[in-house]
């Protein structure tokens, strides 16, 4: 089963419900809701199973498709997030929304109005119409582009339908699942929806999201009286919880809304983790936002007073504020980010947390498993040895007995295991017994027991090994972490003998497992115990003792072919890697020496050696080793956290139940498709092949996104700012306005338009080959350093209009104006070639074919326009001479000579450009 960013369940994993209870959010309506769900649930608990399917019109077959559209309509989605699809008509009228063309449209109909000017109307209103045309392509594109990269998530989940044979199980997409579906789960889901069980079979699922307990709970079938939460009720899986073995059936009872989570979550505060990228944008609002009230103000009451034309002053004023607000920054980024991700797509990795795309790209340490991105994720059974390194039959009976009657999800141990069997045909001498009772694997105990009888038969008559169940003997069979599986050890066999085991033994079997470590070999142990049938049927984890130690399963699974080469390009990248892994300790080092990692012959750091470390030990521990093995869970989250504090950001690779916590808490969690649906709804990026290599292809992708966001984000600011400056120096000096308000709206139109093209921009080698963090603080200082220099050759051009051409008299005013709007427009363009590098722009890093092309025509309408308009009876702009043409070449020379000497002093003062 597999879940979506946007489905019912996901959205209680991203919100980190997972990591914390309900009952330690703040409740923020009445307790009497909270009340109301918790009997709501109860009541439901306490139906007897068929009377709870006549309640909800449908069978323990399921429902027909006819049935599940019809029900699809009348209860909506399973969905709790409020993203619903959209038409492109939607994009066209949000299109219009924008404060910009808002602006336009007031300023189109004050003209109209008041000033009965239609020409000038008409103009401003196209102007609009250009602008939400613009917005709509990239909205409407980058909302297709995400829609088609949902589609790639294949999130489904199985549910049971009536079949002409009997029921069938089919899949369907999460969204869909309705009351009355019958919904099968097994280890590693998520529960869709809120379930009755019907059926369950050692059933354990977590409900930590509901109640902070971590331990799994067993849920079972058959009516609950009982007066408890809605969680805790035996017969109820609510959506949003994870099952962490067994297997179950249930119907569906309440879907999206309608949910325990969806009424809950109603009453609770749930806040997101934000980003570098989160909290960089919104201080960067609030400081645009803080200088465009602070000079819109100044702006108004200066002309207003001065100039004693308040409806002018107040044009001029809403013009300016357009002016100096970066109207493309949301357009910019989430183009820039779209971008990405459907490149991202290619590469075979798909992406559900847009923000995550940059965080990729700022990642410096990457923390990963061993299996399946350091080695082939091929784990081969390779040897089956008594303790005294003898082949063992016996041995692989049992294991072979284990894997097959377990019921939970088959890891790759299993599966291996399984293989094996079926070409050596293991199932002759080990097939034919039933399943009483089983413990299921768990990351504290890390080993798993399946308790199996003998029906009887003629196969198992005769020559059947001593420790095999004869009729009326059940035999308890466990399998695991060898250290795990000897600690409930008491005995050991050898060669059909039974003996106290000794320290001597433990040394044998320790000696015999180092062996094969080294060799790169993964290896487990098997014991078992005979008991009577007539002992209590039902057992326990405590049941796991006084066992007899039969031998080791040893399995090898090789090195990738890429993973050294991925290893030294992440290096080469600045990104550390930190191998994590649940694997004994010889193997991970065996396997990190040959793909070639830099660890300097550093032993392992176990899972034992952290648990009695403070937090300021294990801060220094994760600065200087690289190699992590037998973690559980907590463990590993720990270390993640602990890397985090010491101010890194981290990326963490895990597919499993044990990584989910993890990839919660990491700057980037990262899982495969694949993956069991608790690490999938975990992480924020989702690959479709699990290699390193992919995940380096993203960080370099990350890292164009990020710089060509920063591109766009130092260009405006430090564009706006100096033009603050200008606009106030000019308001005051001036006995008119130095632009006029439709000058103004045209320049950012068109400066807007040529900046259409930045995701598509080229960014410099050098700038990929390192991490980047978001610096608000780099911001600001670019912004006040490049924004006086814009505002010094502002006033200069002020002091040649009307010093040295004489455009100094109220008659000569259009002039002055039409002048400022050339000479500030192309200004502005040509500052993207500076900005866009700390190269020498054209030489030595040319910008993308489109943004050149962009820029280019932006010049061109700036020289063109006053051409165009002085044609018309317009009085907006004025054909200037060729005299100033001459001047504004020397300027726009002076400014880019100024701007690189300007970047070669401030590169060397604050250590980079971008």
């Amino acid at each position: 089963m597999n879940n979506k960013t946007d489905s019912f369940d996901t959205t209680c994993q991203r919100k980190g419900i997972q990591t914390m209870g309900l009952m330690d959010e703040k409740i923020t309506s009445s307790v009497s809701k909270s009340e109301g769900v918790e009997a709501e649930f109860r009541g439901i608990a306490a139906k007897e199973k068929g009377e709870l399917l006549k309640e909800l019109s449908c069978s323990d077959k399921g429902i027909s498709d006819d049935e599940r559209e019809e029900r699809l309509e009348k209860y909506g989605y399973n969905d709790l997030s409020a993203n619903q699809k959209h038409s492109w008509l939607y994009f066209i009228v949000h299109s219009f929304t924008d404060a910009f063309i808002l602006v336009l449209l007031v300023l189109s109909l004050v003209t109209f109005v008041v000033e009965k000017d239609v020409v000038s109307g008409v103009i401003i209103l196209a102007l609009a119409c250009m602008s939400a045309v613009i917005r709509f392509v990239q909205d409407y594109g980058s909302y297709l582009d995400m829609q088609k990269l949902k589609e790639m998530e294949h999130d489904t989940v199985r549910i049971q339908v009536p079949g002409e044979n009997g029921p069938e199980v089919r899949e369907v997409p999460v969204e869909e699942v309705v009351p009355g579906d019958i919904q099968l789960i097994g280890s590693g889901d998520i529960v869709c929806g809120d379930l009755y069980l019907l059926e369950s079979r050692d059933l354990f699922v977590s409900v930590s999201a509901f109640t902070g307990e971590s331990i799994p709970v067993e849920k079972t079938v058959g009516a609950d009286l009982r007066n408890v939460n809605a969680a805790e009720l035996n017969n109820i899986c609510l959506g949003g919880s994870t099952v962490n073995s067994g297997t179950g059936l249930g119907v569906v009872v309440r879907t999206g809304k309608s949910s325990y989570l969806g009424k809950i979550s109603s009453t609770i505060h749930t806040k997101k983790k934000e980003t570098d990228f989160d909290r960089s944008l919104a201080k960067i609002t609030r400081i645009l936002i803080t200088y465009m009230v602070v000079v819109v103000l100044f702006v108004l009451l200066i002309n207003g007073l001065v100039k004693k034309n308040w409806l002018e002053a107040f044009l001029f004023a809403i013009s300016v504020a357009v002016g100096i607000t970066p109207g493309m920054l949301p357009m910019i980024v989430n183009g820039t980010l779209a971008k990405g991700a459907k490149f991202l797509a290619k590469k075979k990795t798909i992406v559900k947390n847009m923000s995550a795309i940059q965080n990729l790209g700022a990642i410096d340490v990457l923390c990963t498993d061993k299996t399946g991105t350091l080695t082939m994720d091929n784990v081969i059974l390779q040897n089956y040895y008594d303790i005294n390194g003898e082949e063992s039959h016996l041995v692989l009976n049992y294991a072979w007995m284990n894997a097959y009657y377990s019921t939970g999800v088959k890891n790759l141990i299993d599966r291996a295991i399984l293989a094996y069997g079926q070409e050596n045909d293991v199932n002759k001498y080990a097939g034919g017994y039933v399943k009483t009772d089983e413990i299921p694997y768990d990351f504290e105990r890390r080993r798993m027991s399946v308790l199996v009888s003998n029906p009887g038969g003629m196969h198992l008559d005769g020559g059947v090994e001593e420790l095999l169940p004869k009729p009326n003997e059940e035999v308890l069979i466990t399998k695991g972490a060898l250290e795990s599986v000897l600690e409930c050890c008491s005995r050991i066999r050898v060669k059909g003998e039974y003996n106290n085991i000794s320290e001597a033994d433990l040394d044998r079997i320790k000696a015999l497992a180092d062996r094969l470590n080294q060799e790169g070999m993964h290896v487990i142990g098997v014991a078992a115990k005979k008991r009577s049938i007539d002992a209590p049927t039902v057992f326990h984890a405590e049941d796991e003792n006084d066992l007899t130690f039969l031998g080791i399963v040893a399995f090898l699974d090789p090195p990738k072919p890429d993973a050294k080469e991925a290893i030294h390009g992440l290096y080469d990248a600045g990104v550390h890697v930190k191998v994590i892994s649940g694997d004994a300790p010889v193997v991970v080092e065996h396997v990190c020496k040959l793909v070639g990692m830099r660890t300097d012959g550093q032993k392992a750091i176990t899972g034992s050696d952290i648990e009695n470390m403070s937090d300021e030990a294990l801060s220094s521990v994760v600065e200087n080793n690289d190699i992590f093995a037998r973690l559980s869970p907590m463990q590993k989250k720990r270390v993640v956290d602990a890397i985090r504090k010491n101010g890194h950001v981290v990326g963490y690779m895990g597919d499993g139940v044990n990584d989910a916590p993890s990839l919660h808490d990491a700057d980037v969690g990262i899982s495969v498709d694949n993956a069991t649906d608790v690490a999938k709804a975990s992480a924020d990026i989702i690959l479709l092949e699990k290699s390193l290599t992919v995940i380096l292809n993203g960080i370099y992708e990350g890292r164009r996104i990020y710089g060509n966001i920063l591109k766009y984000m130092k260009m405006a600011l430090s564009g706006n700012f100096g033009n603050v400056f200008s606009v106030l120096i000019a308001s005051i000096f001036l006995p008119f306005l130095p632009i006029l308000p439709l000058q103004i709206l045209i320049q950012n139109l068109i400066y807007d338009f040529t900046q259409i093209a930045i995701p598509w921009d080229n960014v410099d080698d050098e700038f990929l080959q390192g991490p980047h963090k978001w610096n608000s603080a780099s911001l600001v200082s670019f912004m006040n350093v490049m924004g006086g220099v814009s505002s010094v050759f502002d006033v200069m051009t002020f002091l040649v209009l009307w010093f040295v051409l004489g455009y100094n008299t109220l008659g000569m005013q259009n002039y002055f104006q039409t002048g400022w709007f050339v000479e500030g427009l192309i200004s502005q363009i040509l500052i993207v070639q500076f900005i866009r590098t700390a190269k020498r722009p054209i030489i030595e890093s040319r910008c993308d074919a489109r943004l050149g092309l962009a820029s280019a025509l932006g010049i061109l309408a700036a020289i063109s326009i006053p051409f165009i308009f002085d044609r018309t009876s317009n009085a907006v702009f004025t054909k200037m001479p060729a005299e100033f043409f001459v001047f504004l070449i020397l300027i726009l020379v002076l400014y880019s000579v100024t701007i690189e000497i300007v970047k070669k002093f401030y590169t060397r003062k604050y250590g980079a450009w971008l």
